[in-house]
């Protein structure tokens, strides 16, 4: 299952419901589903969730009551919502292979697995890669049977890796067999580092080693130098959280994928960073929680420069302590990630900081302000608003 603290970010929006006519779910069991389909032609979409997956609740409370969402999927499909961990919802997701939350899947009216997208999504969006469910030149699966028949043009590779990829699917295959048409000749090209970029993931990957080969060739080619180092750290961190998540994680582990991160890059700083990003990984969940706030600190303070990484962190500190020292270095990362980019969410953050640290005048004013930038995006900020009101009652 794919795991990341970034998914905290969501969460906020668990407040923000709307109330519409919006996409219809049937009850019943699958094979109900399956036999209603069938009888009224129709496609089958399929949400799979869990109670504890934030970005499945924003999606249900935001996104699917929508007229326009509820308009476009009631013409087209039969919906139904599958608990993946409660009644028949086990068995089905071992079955349709889902490894992260929401899952959305979609059957032919014969109740045939077509297409999957992985992650939640706004309305827009969501219709528009629900449009591909419809047509057989854009459905997942049907372009994986036609892979599996013989079909390999890199023409017809791009799309159906960029299909695979929306669906959280492995893509190692099809994008080693690209690559290799493609030639290694061409890799350090604008093509050739657009597609290794994109979809070359895994640090173990013959691409990547080239990739770290041949710094300098890439920078050439890429549209700023600093992208080829950004892109480095991005699959290298997939390393750091094997080691972080395995269940015999030790610290002789860490040390071996250390000395393996000393020899990325040349520059102190850019080695450091990766260093203590791999120390920051491994500590993060540490049972010692003073250890693991030194690292988070140590990281945060020196090297994270992203606004929603930023908002992410403070607010999961603003929601898991009441100590004054941690909540203050809280409040330092999340007036960072406002000042890179003002939000709903951060701003909601900060106030909550503000309130517990009892700076409530201060509380008071961004409270205020995450629920206009709430509104301004058609919002309904009810947990700004239940913060407002705990602070006016100490004003």
């Amino acid at each position: 299952m794919k795991v990341t603290f970034y998914t905290l970010i969501l969460i906020g929006w668990l407040a923000n419901t709307t109330i519409a006519q919006g996409i219809k779910f049937e009850k019943g069991t699958w094979t109900e589903i399956k036999a209603k389909a069938k009888a009224e032609n129709k496609y089958i979409f399929v949400d799979a969730y869990t109670v504890w997956c934030g970005p499945c609740q924003w999606q249900s409370k935001k996104v699917f009551p929508q007229k326009k969402v509820g308009d476009f999927f009631n013409k087209h499909f039969v919906s139904y919502k599958v608990n993946t961990e409660k009644g028949e919802g086990p068995a089905f997701a071992k079955k349709y292979k889902i490894s992260a939350y929401p899952t959305l899947l979609y059957f032919s009216p014969q109740g045939q697995i077509v297409h999957k997208i992985g992650g939640a999504a706004p309305a827009d969006i969501l219709l528009k890669l629900t449009a591909d469910a419809l047509n057989p030149e854009t459905q997942v699966f049907t372009l994986q049977r036609r892979f599996e028949k013989g079909e390999k043009s890199n023409e017809f590779l791009e799309k159906y890796i960029k299909t695979l990829k929306t669906a959280f699917e492995d893509i190692t295959e099809p994008v080693t067999l690209y690559l290799n048409q493609l030639g290694k000749d061409k890799w350090a090209t604008t093509k050739g580092w657009e597609f290794i970029s994109q979809y070359v993931e895994k640090p173990s990957a013959v691409a990547f080693e080239y990739v770290l080969k041949n710094q300098a060739k890439f920078e050439q080619v890429a549209k700023k130098k600093e992208n080829v180092k950004n892109y480095i750290e991005k699959v290298l961190e997939e390393d750091m959280k094997k080691v972080a998540f395995s269940k015999d994680k030790s610290e002789a582990q860490l040390d071996s994928l250390k000395r393996r991160l000393r020899k990325v890059f040349v520059q102190k700083r850019d080695v450091e960073k990766l260093l203590t990003k791999a120390d920051f990984w491994f500590f993060y969940l540490d049972k010692d929680k003073e250890k693991a706030f030194r690292y988070v600190c140590k990281y945060y303070d020196n090297y994270c420069n992203g606004s929603q990484d930023l908002g992410g962190m403070a607010a999961r500190y603003s929601l898991i302590t009441n100590d004054p020292q941690k909540l203050e270095k809280a409040l330092v990362w999340a007036e960072k990630s406002v000042k890179l980019k003002k939000t709903w969410y951060n701003t909601s953050t900060q106030a909550r900081l503000l309130y517990k640290l009892k700076r409530y005048q201060e509380a008071k004013k961004v409270a205020e302000e995450s629920i206009a930038l709430s509104k301004k995006i058609g919002g309904s900020p009810g947990g700004a608003q239940a913060l407002l009101k705990k602070i006016n009652a100490k004003l």
